[in-house]
């Protein structure tokens, strides 16, 4: 009998007994493991002795994964969707396939930026605190809020993400621009999203939107240098990459209005340090990684995690993101 070890002690455990219980029912043995870190190096020898893992965010550096190499693991089943924590080369290179639930999270992910977006540009949080405060000044005072409809909103990545966000910016009324080095332009004309470079992006957009996995090439790529270039007015949202962004640079640009707001599900370091200049930064909506902490994308997940795995051992996998790997006989 094939055996799954179940990780992800952040995701509520009534989703991972129902992983535990759909495997078994599919003839699987499968364990929730409760491990205290998120570094896979500390426990890989726990896990080798696995035919499969279902991951959730935990790092798999290069060390991690030739340790587990060394095992029975043949496939690597990511609940979610990003997979830059996993070194896929050296995957391949041991013979463990990776997959992940594609598309389970692109609804849920959209709808936390759009109301990032909303509630910058009404300044909700800022009203609600007001009125808790017995504070009705903002009624009287002439202050000011925008809405988002017709705002031109740049993303930056096109993927199934920046899709399902395209599809609900289009109700908006909003001028949606977008780049991405595989751009969809079937999907873009349906939305009418208009392909650009980053730095139309960077200087003409309203609302800048981040939706590029974590690369050499994309790592800080939000930096004093792009912050400065864009429009005095225009706000930044961030559910992509902590990494993406300088932290440093991104408050600075707060505090000295170099840009108007940001709203951030995601930090470099989470949960971030007391001391992370953004959680005292004016103009911010923070939030702890929970974009995808919808009840139906957690099931969506949960499905496609498990029967990732079922149908890779069948012998036809689905959602592989290293086709490259090596056929052996761990499979």
């Amino acid at each position: 009998m094939r055996r799954v070890a179940i990780l992800g002690r952040q995701n509520p455990l009534y989703f991972r007994e129902w992983m535990k219980a759909e495997l078994e029912k599919n003839g699987y043995e499968a364990d929730i493991l409760d491990m205290p870190t998120r570094t896979f190096l500390d426990f890989a020898d726990q896990i080798k002795v696995y035919d499969a893992v279902i991951t959730c965010g935990e790092k798999l550096p290069t060390q991690a994964v030739q340790e587990l190499g060394t095992g029975k693991l043949a496939m690597i089943s990511r609940w979610g969707v990003g997979t830059d924590e996993i070194d896929k080369f050296e995957a391949s290179k041991q013979g463990i396939a990776v997959c992940n639930a594609a598309g389970s999270l692109s609804v849920a992910v959209a709808e936390c930026a759009i109301g990032l977006m909303i509630n910058l540009l009404r300044e909700l949080p800022q009203r609600d605190a007001s009125v808790r405060q017995n504070d009705w000044s903002w009624f009287f005072d002439g202050r000011l809020s925008h809405q988002l409809e017709g705002k031109t909103v740049g993303l930056i990545g096109f993927g199934d993400i920046s899709k399902a966000l395209a599809k609900m910016l289009y109700g908006f009324d909003c001028h949606v621009i977008a780049c991405d080095i595989r751009f969809d332009k079937e999907t873009a004309d349906k939305y009418d999203v208009t392909e650009v470079d980053l730095d139309t992006i960077i200087e003409t957009a309203d609302v800048i939107s981040l939706h590029v996995p974590a690369l050499p090439d994309t790592i800080n790529m939000v930096n004093k240098e792009f912050l400065s270039r864009m429009k005095p007015t225009a706000i930044l949202i961030n559910t992509g990459r902590g990494s993406l962004i300088v932290e440093e640079d991104l408050a600075w640009a707060l505090e000295n209005h170099i840009i108007a707001g940001a709203g951030l599900d995601v930090f470099r370091k989470e949960p971030p340090e007391p001391d992370n200049p953004l959680l005292k930064a004016p103009n911010t909506m923070l939030l702890p990684h929970a974009g995808a902490g919808a009840h139906e994308c957690l099931v969506k997940s949960s499905k496609m995690a498990v029967y990732n795995i079922v149908r890779f051992f069948e012998g036809r996998p689905e959602h592989l993101l290293n086709p490259d790997y090596k056929k052996n006989i761990k499979a």
